[in-house]
């Protein structure tokens, strides 16, 4: 049986080491010139376990050592504590409280938890973790010595419910297509660890009285390797009962019910994966978009790039090349017989210095442009970028280590070919980081999505194509 033997050494002053079969004795320095008789603690602890799963533990604490051997006189009182790391240098400096019951030293598996997830995150897996144990002894008169453990290799895995790294939507919206992944919906995610991002949102026009369920990855991914012939499985996710119009609710993996929203129009689903919730709010006829036809593609609403409002908070952001007068429009169409709705010059009371008038249109010199539009404060901006590389696949994230890419508005795509290192990088505008973007190489998001990373070095052609939050995304050829 591995044990860990308890090193004296007073809070005041560095004692000196005396050992015998594993059991060691401090003889604490007094604190003040009266003099007291010194006290010796003898206490030797041994390992019960190195493995928990705090996920099958069911009680509150958990015994992480043994007492095998006690002595110290009635005068003495002793409290403990124990330090937990990645490593044996302790630098993160966590510590749990213990207790030492009927011979058990113990931690609260609230406190042991909350450790992991610090040092690790919250992600489920077994986390290696070192471990030495705090004995502090004090005597009447107030003196405190302080015993410590040698160290011991445990392993933790936190307490976490499945999270998969995807999830779509099924209904009415898409007819119900549990035959073809293609026309599912997918709920967008920032790209950061699912474990401590838990959150999927859907912006989607529905039609009413609109059932709807939700389909995790691994049933997509079932689909598409022909190991099943639809969607349907274990994983799925709904209600407790069929036809539930509540806005909000509990996801249930265990014959699951279809959700329904009454009302047509647009809907915000939010899926919180941590606690397994969902939540529909009702969005009215508000579009998440916003057309810009204009002299960059021939004044066509209906093939014009889309500003986009990732929150349906009348905030509406793109990127895309422009070359003189422009409007927005608010449906893919100019407005016809009273109906539909399109925005000039005038309509704007906030415009930035970029943006001049164009015989009522909206107008900027040519080049590739961040628009922002704030359609409730009538505020609108255009900022002329140039985008680049940066980070440590690049060198470092050093402003002299971007590397400019070149753009062609033929393709709407920005591209360079050049060395990377293996390491994190993202993209950003004009080399300042008020306009980058991060994420996933397929998914591409603005200004708070995690950086990319280049698995291998080598020689590589970088395509980036900027849309807006929804469709943004890059390529990574090794050649």
């Amino acid at each position: 049986m591995k044990k860990l033997s308890l090193y004296f050494i007073s809070l005041f002053t560095i004692a000196a080491f005396t050992a015998c079969n594993e059991n060691f004795e401090d003889w604490a320095a007094p604190q003040t010139n009266e003099p007291e008789d010194a006290k010796s603690l003898l206490f030797e602890v041994a390992n019960t376990s190195t493995s928990f799963d705090l996920a099958t533990i069911s009680a509150d604490s958990i015994e992480l050592a043994k007492q095998t051997k006690l002595s110290n006189d009635a005068e003495t009182t002793v409290t403990y504590d124990i330090q937990i790391d990645k490593a044996a240098d302790f630098a993160a400096k966590l510590q749990c409280p213990a207790t030492l019951s009927n011979g058990n030293l113990k931690v609260a598996k609230a406190d042991l938890q909350k450790v992991v997830e610090t040092l690790y995150g919250k992600r489920p897996e077994a986390r290696s973790l070192v471990i030495r144990v705090n004995a502090y002894v004090a005597t009447p008169k107030e003196q405190v010595s302080k015993a410590q453990s040698s160290n011991l290799n445990i392993t933790v895995t936190p307490k976490a419910p499945l999270i998969e790294s995807a999830y779509y939507l099924i209904g009415n919206m898409n007819g119900w297509a549990d035959a073809d992944a293609s026309k599912l919906i997918k709920l967008v995610h920032s790209g950061n660890d699912v474990y401590d991002d838990p959150i999927f949102t859907a912006l989607l026009k529905v039609p009413a009285a609109c059932y709807w369920k939700v389909i995790p990855q691994s049933r997509v991914d079932a689909l598409n390797a022909g190991t099943s012939s639809n969607v349907w499985g274990d994983g799925v996710l709904g209600c407790a009962i069929n036809g539930d119009t509540s806005a909000e609710g509990k996801l249930i993996t265990a014959d699951p019910q279809a959700m329904q929203i009454e009302a047509a129009g647009w809907v915000r689903i939010t899926l919180n994966m941590m606690e397994y919730t969902y939540k529909v709010e009702a969005l009215g006829e508000i579009s998440p978009y916003l057309w810009i036809p204009g002299n960059h593609q021939g004044w066509a609403p209906d093939k014009a790039p889309k500003l986009y409002s990732a929150n349906m908070d009348m905030v509406y952001t793109g990127h895309l090349y422009l070359n003189g007068g422009f409007k927005l429009t608010g449906q893919p169409s100019w407005p016809s017989g009273g109906v539909g709705v399109d925005y000039g010059y005038s309509y704007f009371n906030t415009l930035t210095n970029n943006i001049t008038d164009d015989g009522g249109n909206l107008a900027v010199a040519e080049g590739f442009y961040y628009v922002k539009s704030n359609m409730g404060t009538k505020a609108i901006e255009a900022a002329k970028t140039e985008w680049s590389i940066i980070g440590a696949a690049v060198g470092g994230w050093d402003p002299a280590n971007d590397v400019v890419m070149s753009y062609d508005k033929t393709t709407n795509c920005w591209s360079v070919t050049t060395n990377l290192l293996a390491g994190e990088f993202k993209f950003r505008a004009n080399k300042d980081w008020g306009i980058n973007m991060g994420g996933t190489a397929e998914k591409l998001t603005f200004n708070n999505g995690t950086n990319l990373q280049i698995a291998a070095a080598g020689n590589y052609t970088v395509k980036l194509y900027l849309t807006n939050d929804e469709s943004s995304y890059c390529t990574l050829t090794k050649n």
